[in-house]
Protein backbone atom coordinates (compact mmCIF):
# COMPACT_ATOMS: atom_id res chain seq x y z
CA UNK A 1 0.00 0.00 0.00
CA UNK A 2 3.00 2.21 0.82
CA UNK A 3 4.53 1.96 -2.75
CA UNK A 4 1.02 2.57 -4.01
CA UNK A 5 0.97 5.91 -2.69
CA UNK A 6 4.90 6.33 -3.39
CA UNK A 7 4.59 5.72 -7.02
CA UNK A 8 1.50 7.88 -7.34
CA UNK A 9 0.37 4.61 -9.01
CA UNK A 10 -3.64 5.99 -7.92
CA UNK A 11 -3.15 8.81 -10.16
CA UNK A 12 -1.69 6.78 -13.32
CA UNK A 13 -5.10 4.08 -12.81
CA UNK A 14 -7.32 7.20 -12.06
CA UNK A 15 -6.28 8.85 -15.47
CA UNK A 16 -6.54 5.30 -17.13
CA UNK A 17 -9.91 4.88 -16.04
CA UNK A 18 -10.98 8.61 -16.54
CA UNK A 19 -9.80 9.01 -19.89
CA UNK A 20 -11.19 5.53 -21.20
CA UNK A 21 -14.53 6.51 -20.02
CA UNK A 22 -14.49 9.50 -21.49
CA UNK A 23 -12.82 8.39 -24.97
CA UNK A 24 -15.74 5.99 -25.38
CA UNK A 25 -18.71 8.04 -24.80
CA UNK A 26 -17.22 10.50 -27.22
CA UNK A 27 -15.74 7.89 -29.81
CA UNK A 28 -18.84 8.40 -32.35
CA UNK A 29 -16.32 12.05 -32.92
CA UNK A 30 -13.94 9.51 -34.73
CA UNK A 31 -17.07 8.65 -37.07
CA UNK A 32 -18.95 12.45 -37.45
CA UNK A 33 -15.06 14.00 -37.78
CA UNK A 34 -11.90 12.82 -37.64
CA UNK A 35 -9.21 10.97 -35.16
CA UNK A 36 -7.56 14.59 -34.71
CA UNK A 37 -10.49 16.17 -33.60
CA UNK A 38 -11.51 13.20 -31.16
CA UNK A 39 -7.95 13.50 -29.90
CA UNK A 40 -8.91 17.12 -29.19
CA UNK A 41 -11.64 16.73 -27.24
CA UNK A 42 -9.83 14.35 -24.82
CA UNK A 43 -6.75 16.66 -24.57
CA UNK A 44 -8.77 19.59 -23.83
CA UNK A 45 -11.59 18.37 -21.14
CA UNK A 46 -8.82 16.15 -19.48
CA UNK A 47 -5.85 18.67 -19.46
CA UNK A 48 -8.50 21.20 -17.97
CA UNK A 49 -9.58 18.44 -15.43
CA UNK A 50 -6.19 18.19 -14.62
CA UNK A 51 -6.10 22.00 -13.98
CA UNK A 52 -9.16 21.14 -11.44
CA UNK A 53 -7.42 18.79 -9.93
CA UNK A 54 -4.12 19.23 -9.41
CA UNK A 55 -4.77 22.95 -8.42
CA UNK A 56 -6.72 21.60 -5.90
CA UNK A 57 -3.95 18.64 -4.35
CA UNK A 58 -0.70 20.85 -5.32
CA UNK A 59 -2.08 24.44 -4.63
CA UNK A 60 -5.35 24.89 -2.63
CA UNK A 61 -5.29 22.28 -0.37
CA UNK A 62 -1.91 22.94 1.40
CA UNK A 63 -2.30 26.77 0.99
CA UNK A 64 -5.30 27.18 2.37
CA UNK A 65 -7.21 24.17 3.40
CA UNK A 66 -4.10 22.81 5.71
CA UNK A 67 -3.94 25.96 7.13
CA UNK A 68 -7.32 26.38 7.92
CA UNK A 69 -8.44 28.93 6.19
CA UNK A 70 -11.36 27.46 4.89
CA UNK A 71 -13.42 30.31 3.53
CA UNK A 72 -10.71 31.76 1.24
CA UNK A 73 -10.19 28.15 -0.09
CA UNK A 74 -13.49 27.53 -0.88
CA UNK A 75 -13.93 30.76 -2.88
CA UNK A 76 -10.38 29.93 -4.83
CA UNK A 77 -11.82 26.58 -5.77
CA UNK A 78 -15.18 28.14 -6.85
CA UNK A 79 -13.19 30.01 -9.43
CA UNK A 80 -11.11 27.19 -10.43
CA UNK A 81 -14.04 25.38 -11.40
CA UNK A 82 -15.90 28.38 -12.88
CA UNK A 83 -12.75 28.86 -14.99
CA UNK A 84 -13.10 25.18 -16.19
CA UNK A 85 -16.86 25.29 -17.21
CA UNK A 86 -16.22 28.77 -19.10
CA UNK A 87 -13.31 27.34 -21.27
CA UNK A 88 -15.09 23.92 -21.47
CA UNK A 89 -18.29 25.18 -22.29
CA UNK A 90 -16.20 27.84 -25.15
CA UNK A 91 -15.21 24.26 -26.61
CA UNK A 92 -18.23 22.49 -26.64
CA UNK A 93 -19.94 25.45 -28.44
CA UNK A 94 -17.33 25.23 -31.27
CA UNK A 95 -17.12 21.72 -31.42
CA UNK A 96 -20.23 20.81 -31.47
CA UNK A 97 -22.16 23.89 -32.09
CA UNK A 98 -20.15 25.04 -35.14
CA UNK A 99 -18.16 22.04 -36.54
CA UNK A 100 -21.34 19.31 -35.82
CA UNK A 101 -23.49 21.69 -36.86
CA UNK A 102 -25.78 21.22 -33.68
CA UNK A 103 -27.98 24.63 -33.26
CA UNK A 104 -28.17 24.20 -29.67
CA UNK A 105 -24.49 24.18 -28.73
CA UNK A 106 -24.19 26.98 -30.29
CA UNK A 107 -25.00 28.72 -26.83
CA UNK A 108 -22.40 29.41 -24.99
CA UNK A 109 -24.23 28.46 -21.69
CA UNK A 110 -26.07 25.31 -22.89
CA UNK A 111 -23.81 22.91 -21.58
CA UNK A 112 -23.18 25.02 -18.42
CA UNK A 113 -24.97 22.38 -15.53
CA UNK A 114 -22.77 19.23 -16.74
CA UNK A 115 -19.60 20.57 -17.19
CA UNK A 116 -20.28 22.38 -13.70
CA UNK A 117 -21.62 18.72 -12.70
CA UNK A 118 -18.25 17.18 -14.06
CA UNK A 119 -15.94 20.02 -12.21
CA UNK A 120 -17.64 19.74 -9.06
CA UNK A 121 -17.33 15.47 -8.97
CA UNK A 122 -13.91 15.62 -9.54
CA UNK A 123 -12.87 18.58 -7.33
CA UNK A 124 -14.68 15.91 -4.77
CA UNK A 125 -12.88 13.36 -5.69
CA UNK A 126 -9.68 14.99 -5.55
CA UNK A 127 -10.40 16.09 -1.92
CA UNK A 128 -11.25 11.93 -1.35
CA UNK A 129 -8.11 11.31 -2.85
CA UNK A 130 -6.04 13.55 -0.46
CA UNK A 131 -8.11 12.45 2.52
CA UNK A 132 -7.42 8.97 2.32
CA UNK A 133 -3.75 9.31 1.48
CA UNK A 134 -3.75 11.49 4.75
CA UNK A 135 -5.67 8.90 6.35
CA UNK A 136 -2.70 6.20 5.60
CA UNK A 137 -0.12 8.51 6.31
CA UNK A 138 -1.53 9.09 9.80
CA UNK A 139 -1.98 5.19 10.38
CA UNK A 140 1.30 4.53 9.16
CA UNK A 141 2.46 7.49 11.54
CA UNK A 142 0.91 6.46 14.70
CA UNK A 143 1.77 2.62 14.02
CA UNK A 144 5.69 3.81 14.24
CA UNK A 145 5.35 5.95 17.05
CA UNK A 146 3.60 3.18 18.65
CA UNK A 147 6.81 0.17 17.62
CA UNK A 148 9.03 3.32 18.86
CA UNK A 149 7.57 3.87 21.94
CA UNK A 150 7.75 -0.46 22.82
CA UNK A 151 10.98 -0.23 21.59
CA UNK A 152 12.15 2.43 23.84
CA UNK A 153 10.22 0.78 26.43
CA UNK A 154 12.13 -2.39 25.76
CA UNK A 155 15.53 -0.95 25.91
CA UNK A 156 14.81 1.46 28.92
CA UNK A 157 13.49 -2.13 30.84
CA UNK A 158 16.52 -3.83 29.92
CA UNK A 159 18.73 -0.54 31.37
CA UNK A 160 16.97 0.22 34.08
CA UNK A 161 18.66 0.31 37.66
CA UNK A 162 16.47 -0.16 40.22
CA UNK A 163 15.96 3.44 41.51
CA UNK A 164 16.01 2.69 45.22
CA UNK A 165 19.31 1.44 45.47
CA UNK A 166 20.14 4.72 43.85
CA UNK A 167 18.19 6.30 46.33
CA UNK A 168 19.37 4.95 49.00
CA UNK A 169 22.99 5.21 48.37
CA UNK A 170 22.55 9.02 47.29
CA UNK A 171 21.36 9.24 50.97
CA UNK A 172 24.29 7.10 52.34
CA UNK A 173 26.07 9.26 50.79
CA UNK A 174 24.60 12.32 51.94
CA UNK A 175 24.49 11.17 55.37
CA UNK A 176 28.57 10.42 55.70
CA UNK A 177 29.58 13.66 53.89
CA UNK A 178 30.76 16.01 57.07
CA UNK A 179 27.79 18.97 57.67
CA UNK A 180 30.89 21.09 57.44
CA UNK A 181 31.07 20.77 54.02
CA UNK A 182 27.78 21.95 52.34
CA UNK A 183 29.13 22.49 49.23
CA UNK A 184 29.48 18.65 49.02
CA UNK A 185 26.29 17.63 50.11
CA UNK A 186 24.37 20.10 48.02
CA UNK A 187 26.23 18.89 44.92
CA UNK A 188 25.10 14.83 45.97
CA UNK A 189 21.14 16.93 46.60
CA UNK A 190 21.23 18.43 43.16
CA UNK A 191 22.51 15.07 40.93
CA UNK A 192 19.60 12.82 43.04
CA UNK A 193 17.34 16.33 41.99
CA UNK A 194 18.35 14.62 38.04
CA UNK A 195 18.12 11.40 38.65
CA UNK A 196 14.44 11.62 40.28
CA UNK A 197 13.42 13.97 37.08
CA UNK A 198 14.36 11.72 34.76
CA UNK A 199 13.02 8.47 36.60
CA UNK A 200 9.91 9.94 38.10
CA UNK A 201 8.48 13.24 36.44
CA UNK A 202 9.21 12.80 32.46
CA UNK A 203 6.88 9.87 31.88
CA UNK A 204 4.21 12.73 30.83
CA UNK A 205 3.42 14.01 27.27
CA UNK A 206 4.23 17.55 29.06
CA UNK A 207 5.97 19.38 31.77
CA UNK A 208 5.95 22.58 32.93
CA UNK A 209 8.92 24.43 31.72
CA UNK A 210 9.41 26.05 34.92
CA UNK A 211 11.14 21.84 35.40
CA UNK A 212 12.77 21.50 32.30
CA UNK A 213 14.64 25.04 33.93
CA UNK A 214 15.45 23.34 37.40
CA UNK A 215 16.86 20.27 35.38
CA UNK A 216 18.97 22.80 33.55
CA UNK A 217 20.37 24.45 36.09
CA UNK A 218 20.72 21.59 38.39
CA UNK A 219 22.96 19.91 35.18
CA UNK A 220 25.10 22.97 34.66
CA UNK A 221 25.74 23.45 38.44
CA UNK A 222 27.27 19.91 37.85
CA UNK A 223 29.21 20.26 35.28
CA UNK A 224 30.68 23.74 36.11
CA UNK A 225 32.30 21.53 38.99
CA UNK A 226 33.87 19.28 36.45
CA UNK A 227 35.30 21.85 33.92
CA UNK A 228 38.12 24.40 34.72
CA UNK A 229 38.04 27.99 35.46
CA UNK A 230 38.69 28.79 31.99
CA UNK A 231 35.42 28.31 31.07
CA UNK A 232 32.38 30.87 31.20
CA UNK A 233 28.88 29.60 31.51
CA UNK A 234 26.21 31.57 30.94
CA UNK A 235 22.66 30.32 31.74
CA UNK A 236 19.57 32.84 30.81
CA UNK A 237 16.44 31.84 31.14
CA UNK A 238 13.34 34.56 30.90
CA UNK A 239 10.92 35.28 33.31
CA UNK A 240 7.85 35.19 30.51
CA UNK A 241 8.39 31.32 30.47
CA UNK A 242 6.02 30.66 33.33
CA UNK A 243 2.79 28.76 32.69
CA UNK A 244 4.04 26.97 29.41
CA UNK A 245 4.58 23.50 29.07
CA UNK A 246 6.78 21.19 26.72
CA UNK A 247 7.92 17.45 26.33
CA UNK A 248 10.65 17.10 28.46
CA UNK A 249 13.62 16.68 28.03
CA UNK A 250 14.20 18.52 24.34
CA UNK A 251 16.60 20.92 25.45
CA UNK A 252 19.13 18.46 27.99
CA UNK A 253 20.85 16.58 24.64
CA UNK A 254 21.69 19.87 23.08
CA UNK A 255 23.86 21.19 26.50
CA UNK A 256 24.54 17.92 27.48
CA UNK A 257 26.58 17.88 23.56
CA UNK A 258 28.05 21.66 24.79
CA UNK A 259 29.30 20.53 27.47
CA UNK A 260 30.63 17.56 25.73
CA UNK A 261 32.56 18.96 23.33
CA UNK A 262 33.57 22.30 24.56
CA UNK A 263 36.97 23.64 23.70
CA UNK A 264 39.58 23.49 26.14
CA UNK A 265 41.99 26.22 25.25
CA UNK A 266 44.81 27.32 27.75
CA UNK A 267 44.74 31.11 25.76
CA UNK A 268 41.55 31.47 24.31
CA UNK A 269 38.33 31.56 25.85
CA UNK A 270 35.87 29.07 26.41
CA UNK A 271 32.52 29.63 26.80
CA UNK A 272 28.88 27.69 26.58
CA UNK A 273 25.91 30.51 26.23
CA UNK A 274 22.25 28.76 27.55
CA UNK A 275 19.06 30.62 26.38
CA UNK A 276 15.37 30.04 26.48
CA UNK A 277 13.34 32.80 26.24
CA UNK A 278 9.22 32.75 24.65
CA UNK A 279 8.14 34.90 21.28
CA UNK A 280 5.12 35.19 19.97
CA UNK A 281 3.70 32.26 21.32
CA UNK A 282 6.89 29.94 20.78
CA UNK A 283 9.85 28.97 22.63
CA UNK A 284 13.21 30.28 21.52
CA UNK A 285 15.91 28.09 22.90
CA UNK A 286 20.10 28.93 21.72
CA UNK A 287 22.75 26.61 23.21
CA UNK A 288 26.37 27.76 21.79
CA UNK A 289 29.82 26.29 22.24
CA UNK A 290 33.30 26.94 21.61
CA UNK A 291 35.33 24.10 20.12
CA UNK A 292 38.41 22.69 19.41
CA UNK A 293 37.72 21.44 15.93
CA UNK A 294 35.45 18.89 14.43
CA UNK A 295 32.90 17.08 16.00
CA UNK A 296 33.03 14.01 14.67
CA UNK A 297 29.88 12.29 15.99
CA UNK A 298 27.33 15.36 16.56
CA UNK A 299 24.38 12.99 17.25
CA UNK A 300 26.17 10.75 19.80
CA UNK A 301 23.32 9.23 22.17
CA UNK A 302 25.64 7.76 24.83
CA UNK A 303 24.98 11.38 27.12
CA UNK A 304 21.09 11.26 27.56
CA UNK A 305 18.95 10.63 24.83
CA UNK A 306 21.02 12.05 22.06
CA UNK A 307 20.99 14.41 19.49
CA UNK A 308 19.46 12.41 16.78
CA UNK A 309 16.91 11.41 19.14
CA UNK A 310 15.64 14.80 19.79
CA UNK A 311 15.82 15.49 16.28
CA UNK A 312 13.11 12.43 15.76
CA UNK A 313 10.86 13.12 18.96
CA UNK A 314 10.45 16.59 17.36
CA UNK A 315 9.43 15.31 14.40
CA UNK A 316 6.71 13.42 16.00
CA UNK A 317 5.77 15.72 18.92
CA UNK A 318 6.02 18.88 16.78
CA UNK A 319 5.38 17.66 13.36
CA UNK A 320 5.43 21.65 11.20
CA UNK A 321 5.47 23.61 14.74
CA UNK A 322 8.88 23.46 15.04
CA UNK A 323 11.94 25.16 13.69
CA UNK A 324 15.65 23.12 14.17
CA UNK A 325 19.24 24.61 13.15
CA UNK A 326 22.56 23.19 13.80
CA UNK A 327 25.78 25.12 12.87
CA UNK A 328 28.94 23.93 13.34
CA UNK A 329 32.23 25.38 12.27
CA UNK A 330 35.78 24.80 13.24
CA UNK A 331 35.88 26.79 16.33
CA UNK A 332 32.30 26.94 17.33
CA UNK A 333 28.89 25.04 17.80
CA UNK A 334 25.37 26.39 17.72
CA UNK A 335 21.83 25.11 18.27
CA UNK A 336 18.70 27.28 17.54
CA UNK A 337 15.62 25.66 17.85
CA UNK A 338 11.86 27.33 18.01
CA UNK A 339 8.82 25.15 18.91
CA UNK A 340 5.26 26.84 18.13
CA UNK A 341 3.41 26.31 21.12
Amino acid sequence: MEKFFRYRLDHVLFWIATISFHAYNRSNIIYDLSVSDFVGELLVRNILLAGVIYGNLWVLIPRFFDTKRYGLYFLTLSGIVLGYVFLKNLHDMYLYGYVLGDVERQSLLTNTFYNLSIAVFYAIFSMAIWLSREWFYQRELVQQIRNEQLITELQYLKSQINPHIVFNTLNLIYGSIHKTNPEARHLVVQFSDLLRYQLYECNVEKVPIQKEIEYLKNYVNLQRLRKNDNLNVSLTLKDELKGVSVAPLLFSPFVENAFKYVSNHEVKPNCITIQLALTNNALIFNCYNTKNGKISKTTDGSGGIGIANVKRRLELLYPQQHQLKITEETDRFEVDLKIVL
